[in-house]
C-alpha cells in the first residue's frame, strides 16, 4: 500500500513539473529609471539592459521591465489565456501597449506606494490574446521589501488559467498529504514521550516531525493564499529557522537513536558548517546547503551505526539514501520540491526504526526487572543466611556477657542496615546519599564483627544523583567476601562528569588471602540487572585488579 502511495505521489509530483508556456529564453529587459509611460512603451531606447528573469534585483525606486511573451496556440472554443506574475513589489502592466492591470500602487516613496501581492493572475483581453509573441511592459516599485533579493521576479507565465492554477494545486496535493502524516507522527511521539516517559529519541523524533511539517506548510503557503509582498521576508526568515531546526534535529535524532559514541566531532562539524552558511548569499541557496549538510552528517552517523551492526541501521540508511538521491538530482530546488517526498519516506523509516528499538528496549527492561527481583531476593537471603546469623548471634552472646554496651550498639547498627535494605529494596533508583548511608551502616556492622575500623570516603560526590539501590553495598559485600581484612581499611568512591555522563570509580583495598574478583557471581549479576533496569542500554561496568586493590568503574547518564 505504501509503495503504491509513494508511486502516486511521484506521478503527481512529475505532472506538477510539466512546464507551462512562458516568456522566450527566460530573459527580460530592465530600465532602472522611472521613464514616462510613452518612452517605456516605445520599442528600442537607451538605458535598457538584458538580464535573466531570475536575476532581476532592482532597488526600491520605480523601474521598468519589458519582454516578449509567447501566447501558445489553442483550439477554437478554448478559454482566453491569463498572465501569472509573481514579483516582489507593487506593479502596473501593459500588454501590447494597453493597460492590463495593477497590483497595489507603484510609488516614488514608501508613503506613496501601496504594497501589492506576491502572486497575481490576470486574464488577457481576448483581442490581444492571439497566438504568438506579445510585448509585456511592467512598471514596479518595492519600498517595503525589507531585504535585497538575488532575484525578485519569480514567475512570468502565460497560459490557460485552469492549467496555471492546476500546476500549483498538483504541487500542493502530495505535500499537504505528507504534511498531515508528519503532524500526526510528531504529536504521537510527543504524547508518548510526556505520557510514557519514553527516551530522548522519542522526543527528538516528535520535534523533527513537527519542524518538517512547519517547513512544508511554509513552502506550500504561497499556493494556499497570496499575501502582500512585504510579508515575504517574514516567510523567508521563518523558512530559514525551520530549515535550521530540521538540519540540527535530524542528525541529533539519529545520534541518540543509534547511541553514537563519538559526539564532539560530528556536532563540531555540523556547527561550523551551519555557521559557514551565513556567508552564502540568498535564502534559497542557504536553505538548500543547510539541508544538504544535515543529510551528509546524518548519513555518516548511520553508516557508522551499520558498521557497529546496530538494529535498524539498514532502514535508516535506505531512507537517507533516498533523500540524498533526490537532493543530488536538484539541490537548489530540494527544499521546495523534493523535501516532502524525501522526508516523508525518511521519517517513515525512522519511525519504524524507533518502534523496533522501543520494543527491544521494553523487552530488555522486562527481562532486567525480572532478573533484578530474583537477584534482590537472593541478596536479602544472603544477608540472613544461617552462617551469617550464627556468627552474628555468637558475637552478640559474647558481648552481652562481657561488653553489654557494645552488644547494644552492634544490634542497633545491624537494625540500621536491615532498615535501609528494606527501605530501598522496592525502589527502582535512590539518591546516592541514601546509598552511602546504607554502606556506612554496613561497614559499622562489619567493623564490630572484625574488631576493626572500616570507612568509606566519598569526597565531592553529588548526593542528589540517582543510582540503583544497593549497588555500592553489593560492591562492599563482594570485597568482604573475597578478602580477609586484618587491619583498618578505607574504601574510596570518586565521581567524574564528562559528556553528560557520570563516572563512578570504587576502590576496595586487597586484604590477606584475597580470592578471585567479581567474576560472574550473584553480586555482579545483580549489579548488571539493576543498571540495565534503571539505565537501559546506557550504562557500562568494568572491574579489575589495580595496584590499590580491586577497582570497579561504573558509568551512567548524568
Amino acid at each position: 500500500m505504501s509503495r503504491w502511495l509513494l508511486i502516486a505521489c511521484l506521478g503527481i509530483f512529475l505532472m506538477a513539473q510539466t512546464p507551462v508556456p512562458s516568456i522566450e529564453e527566460a530573459r527580460v529587459e530592465v530600465h532602472a529609471e522611472d521613464l514616462p509611460v510613452e518612452r517605456a512603451l516605445a520599442p528600442g531606447g537607451e538605458g535598457w539592459r538584458t538580464v535573466s528573469m531570475w536575476r532581476v534585483a532592482e532597488g526600491p525606486a520605480p523601474f521598468w521591465i519589458r519582454t516578449r511573451v509567447h501566447v501558445p496556440p489553442r483550439a477554437p472554443g478554448e478559454p482566453t489565456p491569463a498572465l501569472a506574475l509573481s514579483l516582489l513589489g507593487s506593479w502596473e502592466a501593459w500588454w501590447d501597449g494597453a493597460l492590463l492591470g495593477r497590483n497595489g500602487r507603484v510609488g516614488r516613496t514608501p508613503g506613496e506606494e501601496v504594497p501589492g501581492n506576491v502572486d497575481l493572475l490576470l486574464p488577457l483581453p481576448p483581442e490581444h490574446a492571439t497566438p504568438g509573441p506579445h510585448l509585456l511592459v511592467i512598471r514596479a516599485s518595492a519600498h517595503h521589501r525589507g531585504f535585497q533579493p538575488i532575484g525578485m521576479l519569480y514567475r512570468l507565465q502565460v497560459g490557460e488559467a485552469s492549467q496555471l492554477a492546476r500546476s500549483r494545486l498538483l504541487w500542493l496535493v502530495p505535500s499537504l498529504a505528507t504534511l498531515g502524516a508528519m503532524v500526526l507522527m510528531g504529536l504521537l511521539h510527543l504524547a508518548r514521550y510526556f505520557l510514557e516517559r519514553r527516551s530522548r529519541a522519542t522526543l527528538l523524533l516528535g520535534l523533527l516531525c513537527l519542524a518538517a511539517s512547519a517547513l512544508l506548510l511554509l513552502e506550500a503557503w504561497r499556493g494556499l493564499a497570496s499575501y502582500p509582498y512585504p510579508l515575504h521576508i517574514v516567510r523567508l526568515w521563518l523558512l530559514s529557522a525551520f530549515v535550521l531546526a530540521v538540519a540540527v534535529l535530524l542528525p541529533a535524532t539519529l545520534h541518540v537513536a543509534f547511541a553514537e559514541p563519538r559526539r564532539a566531532p560530528w556536532w563540531g562539524l555540523l556547527a561550523v558548517s551551519l555557521l559557514g552558511l551565513l556567508a552564502v548569499r540568498g535564502f534559497d541557496g542557504r536553505n538548500a546547503l543547510g539541508l544538504g549538510l544535515s543529510l551528509v552528517v546524518s548519513l555518516v552517523i548511520v553508516v557508522r551505526a551499520r558498521l557497529r551492526r546496530e538494529p535498524g541501521a539498514w532502514a535508516a540508511l535506505g531512507g537517507l539514501g533516498f533523500a540524498m538521491a533526490l537532493y543530488l538530482l536538484s539541490p537548489q530546488d530540494f527544499p521546495e520540491r523534493g523535501f516532502f517526498i524525501a522526508f516523508g519516506g525518511l521519517l517513515l523509516c525512522l519511525g519504524g526504526v524507533h518502534a523496533h528499538q522501543l520494543r527491544r528496549q521494553q523487552q530488555r527492561l522486562d527481562d532486567a526487572t525480572r532478573a533484578s527481583e530474583r537477584l534482590q531476593l537472593e541478596l536479602l537471603k544472603r544477608s540472613i543466611q544461617p552462617h551469617f546469623l550464627m556468627n552474628t548471634l555468637g558475637a552478640v552472646s559474647e558481648w552481652v556477657e562481657t561488653e553489654p554496651t557494645q552488644a547494644v550498639r552492634f544490634i542497633e547498627s545491624l537494625g540500621a542496615v536491615y532498615r535501609h535494605l528494606l527501605g530501598v529494596s522496592g525502589e527502582r533508583s535512590i539518591s546516592l546519599a541514601r546509598e552511602l548511608e546504607l554502606c556506612r551502616a554496613y561497614l559499622e556492622v562489619m567493623g564490630y564483627r572484625h574488631g576493626l575500623t572500616f570507612t568509606l570516603e566519598a569526597p565531592g560526590v553529588d548526593g542528589e544523583a540517582t543510582v540503583p539501590p544497593a549497588v555500592l553495598h553489593t560492591l562492599l559485600e563482594n570485597a568482604f567476601t573475597h578478602n580477609r581484612y586484618t587491619a583498618p581499611v578505607t574504601f574510596r568512591l570518586q565521581e567524574g562528569r564528562a559528556g553528560g555522563r557520570r563516572r563512578y570509580t570504587f576502590s576496595a583495598p586487597t586484604g590477606t588471602r584475597a580470592a578471585a574478583g567479581m567474576g560472574e557471581g550473584t553480586g555482579s549479576r545483580y549489579l548488571e540487572a539493576r543498571l540495565n533496569e534503571t539505565f537501559p542500554g546506557a550504562w557500562s561496568l568494568e572491574a579489575g585488579p589495580t595496584e590499590a586493590g580491586w577497582t570497579t568503574v561504573m558509568e551512567v547518564p548524568a
